[in-house]
């Protein structure tokens, strides 16, 4: 899954201490801290689903090994849930280091190793920009008929768990079919035009 028609490929070209400064930058803590004490992937809830653990992550971004951090699950599988980064003893965000390396393989056009998780970012992000606030019923509409979604849970049958999952929070009362748009969206809109910018 590339980027959207209207996004910019991102070229990969940084490297060394240009890609460091730049991610710290935006993080807004210091990656060159790091020393691999591990403990960021001994307190991660998903690490053993991760094929490049979160302190060799941060060990692939002071190396500047860009394409292969591109290409891993492990930016799509983590929860940005902050465990890493509170058991940091160097303060290394290295929940925002993960999001960051997400957003940018977002926009690079390097097929996602994880296309389903990388399907629900783009779309959770678009339906904020569209409402300001997530519908359930728009969201999984909007995410299950993007081709490559639509094919897999075809192929592997989950779509039936999803209609489970509908119907019953269906006749609980937690879903409705209309959206709401938030009344500041002109705000959500400049947010997210000026993260854009700064991605």
């Amino acid at each position: 899954m590339g980027p959207e028609k209207n996004e910019e490929r991102i070229p990969l070209l940084e490297r060394g201490e240009e890609y460091v400064h730049r991610l710290e930058e935006k993080a807004g803590s210091s990656i060159s801290a790091c020393y691999q004490c591990e403990r960021c992937t001994n307190a991660c809830p998903v690490s053993h689903f991760m094929d490049i653990k979160p302190h060799h992550v941060i060990r692939y971004v002071q190396l500047g090994w860009q394409e292969k951090l591109m290409a891993s699950s492990t930016i799509w599988v983590c929860l940005s849930c902050e465990m890493c980064s509170t058991y940091c003893p160097n303060q290394v965000a290295v929940a925002q280091v993960m999001i960051r390396l997400r957003n940018e393989a977002a926009k690079s056009g390097i097929r996602p190793q994880e296309r389903i998780l990388a399907a629900f970012h783009k779309t959770f992000l678009n339906e904020l920009k569209r409402f300001g606030r997530v519908n359930e019923v728009w969201l999984m509409a909007s995410l299950n008929l993007r081709p490559e979604v639509a094919v897999e849970k075809i192929r592997t049958g989950s779509w039936k768990y999803d209609l489970d999952a509908a119907v019953t929070l269906w006749r609980r009362g937690r879903l409705k079919l209309l959206p709401h748009r938030c009344r500041d969206m002109e705000e959500i809109r400049e947010i997210s035009r000026i993260k854009g910018e700064q991605e």
